[in-house]
Order: C-alpha cells, then structure tokens, then sequence
C-alpha cells in the first residue's frame, strides 16, 4: 500500500472524530441530540468503517460489498428510528462526501497523483452507491406509513440537488418546478398535512424550509391539475402564498429552482392561486427587485396610492387580474362598475398615468406586484 494509503490509514481515527464534531456541530438535529445518542447510533465507529473500508476498497480497485451496502443500509435505517429528519441527512451526506475528498486532499503530495487520483475515482463511483445504501435503509426505518412520503421528498430534494435519485439513474425528464414561500413559518403539523395530500398522487414534494414548499411535477402534466393541487396546498395552509414556476430538464434543476424561487419572492401572494405565475409573468419584477433604485422609485407610486385611497392597489391588482375588463374586476371587487370608474380616474389623478394605457399596464401592474409582495414578507 503507497505512502497516501498509509497516511489515510493513520489518520482515520482522527478524521473519524473530527467529522463527528463538525456534524455535531453543524446539523440542528445532530446538535439538539440528548447526551449518549451519538454513542447508541454508532456515528463515531461508522465514521471510522467507512473510512477504513474505502481505503481497503479503493487500494484493491474493488466496488463495496453486498455486505457493506448492507450494512450502510442499516446505519441508514437506525438514523430514521431515532427521529432524524430528511433535510438533516442530506445535510450530513453532503458534509461526509466533502470532508472525505478534502481529507484525501490535505494529505496528497505531487508523487501521489496516481493514488490520488484512484481513490477519487473510487469514491465517485462507489459513493453514489453507498449514498443510495443509506437512502434506502433511512425509507425503510421511517416505517411503513410514512415510507412513500420520504420516499418522495427524498427523490424531490435530490432531483432539485441535480444529484443521483433514490433508486439509481433517473431516465432526462423535464419538470415544472413550483415554490410557495409564507411570510411566517408553517406549523409543522400543517406541513405534514400538505406533505400528505401530494403523497395520495405520488408528486415529489419537499419543505425546504418551513415557510418554502418545493413540488414537483412531471411536465406533460396539465397546468389545470397542477394548480388545483396548489390550491389544495393554500387551503391547508391557510395563509397567503408567493408563488413561482419554472420549467426544466433532470440533472439541471438546481438552477430552475433558483428562478421558481426568485419569481415566488416576488410574486404577489395568493390564498387562492388563479394561476401559477412563471418567469415570463414575472420577469418586470424579478428585474425590479435586483435593481433597489428602480425598486425605490416604484416605491414612490406605491405610496402615493397609498395616501390617497386605502383600496386603490387592491382596485389595481383586481383590474389587471382580470385583463381589464371592467365587469368581471368590479364583480371580484363587490363593487358597482361606476365606482371602479371612480377609483380608477383617482389612481389617474394621484400617479398622472393612466392605469388603461400601455405605460399604465406596464408602470402601475409593477407597483401592485412589488407593493403586495413587499408587505407580505414585511408583515
């Protein structure tokens, strides 16, 4: 065994405890362990086998065992039964994965290349498959009510990582990524009840925090049915939601989620979506929201509406919500259509901008949005 090998070997047990540390450490749930859990769930030994036995492996150009997968299986399975959550093992995963690679790293010399290069070489290949391993054994330590649910919101979280699924490779599929963010955080109750009525239909579906709901579904699916299930969700929540979408391919959602998300932080909340705004609904005010001083200007309108008629945003939103069409916004608005006429020659004579003309649509439609969204995360 070359020199790398055998500096590895001498500092498993060191490298070993330093994780545990840095899991304790750096996990909310790992952190919040009573005292002697650590011990009982083996993370300290495991932490040293799996080391050790990449090591082994790795020099001998071998794939892990049967009986290693089996028993990563296992660690995977005891982690769930002591009540660790999704969203923390993939936090350790991730953590592991680093911290091996830079251990090999701090030790490789440039007379090492060959060696270096052999055990990251192993580890990519053989890491999928031990990640997989502990992902398994984890859905079946969950128990049998709960296995489909984690079963799903693990595939949600890796397919939103671009990482490997929970069953292997997963065939390129283009998805409709949606986010529904809350100005508070969801009781964690709720969550669950959510979390159950996307399970019943077999959609991928994660809480990546407890104000920000991830779905996924697959893109031939039909936006009408993807929207009552949305609806379904607001309902559940029970308090208005920032909604954004966006569409992408498997192996590149990483960055779809980071658009779905910007658009749901600016999108005007909704208890009852009418639509699932994407990018090209909010492009305006995505691009507002990154400049502050053209943000700040349309400020300016926001309040002048404001001061002058407390209903003048809500008459705006309601008026472009229906494509301007005087009926259907007045009826939305319990109003009679003269005083919509009313409220609309106000919002002319506060802004000087006629909110029917094209500089209208397109000034005052940005105000409404960026005012409600606004105030929905300031509240």
């Amino acid at each position: 065994m070359s020199a790398l090998f055998n500096a590895l070997h001498e500092r498993a047990e060191i490298n070993a405890r330093h994780a545990v540390e840095t899991f304790t450490s750096e996990v909310g749930e790992y952190h919040a362990m009573p005292p002697g859990v650590d011990e009982r769930i083996g993370m300290y030994d495991f932490a040293v086998f799996i080391r050790r036995r990449t090591l082994d492996r790795s020099a001998a150009a071998l794939p892990l065992s049967g009986d290693d997968l089996a028993g990563i299986a296992a660690v995977g399975r005891q982690r769930a039964e002591v009540g660790l959550s999704v969203p923390s093992q993939q936090q350790v995963l991730g953590l592991h994965t680093a911290m091996m690679v830079r251990e090999v790293h701090d030790l490789a010399r440039p007379d090492h290349v060959t060696d270096l290069l052999r055990i990251v070489g192993w580890l990519g290949t053989q890491g999928v498959r031990a990640r997989s391993a502990y992902l398994r054994g984890y859905t079946r330590g969950v128990g049998a009510a709960r296995m489909m649910s984690t079963r799903l919101e693990i595939t949600a979280r890796a397919l939103l990582a671009d990482e490997p699924v929970l069953d292997g490779p997963r065939p390129d599929g283009r998805y409709h990524v949606t986010i529904m963010c809350t100005a508070l955080p969801v009781p964690a109750e709720t969550r669950d009840e959510v979390t159950a009525a996307f399970t019943r239909d077999h959609v991928p579906v994660t809480w990546l925090a407890a104000d920000e709901l991830a779905i996924l579904t697959a893109a031939h699916e039909p936006q009408t049915t993807n929207l009552q299930r949305v609806r379904v969700a607001a309902a559940l929540i029970g308090r208005p939601c920032g909604i954004g979408t966006a569409h992408g391919t498997a192996g590149s959602l990483a960055e779809t989620l980071a658009w779905a998300r910007e658009a749901s932080r600016v999108a005007p909340p909704q208890y009852r979506p009418d639509r699932l705004p994407g990018i090209t609904d909010l492009f305006v005010e995505m691009a507002v929201a990154r400049a502050p001083h053209v943000d700040g200007w349309l400020r300016d309108y926001a309040r002048q509406l404001a001061t002058n008629g407390p209903d003048l945003v809500t008459t705006l939103r309601a008026y472009y919500a229906h494509d301007m069409i005087r009926a259907a916004a007045a009826a939305a608005l319990h109003i009679h259509p003269r005083t919509l006429d009313y409220r609309l020659r106000r919002v002319r004579e506060v802004t000087g901008v006629d909110p029917g003309s094209t500089a209208g649509v397109r000034l005052l439609s940005a105000v409404v949005a960026r005012t409600l969204a606004v105030e929905h995360y300031a509240d």
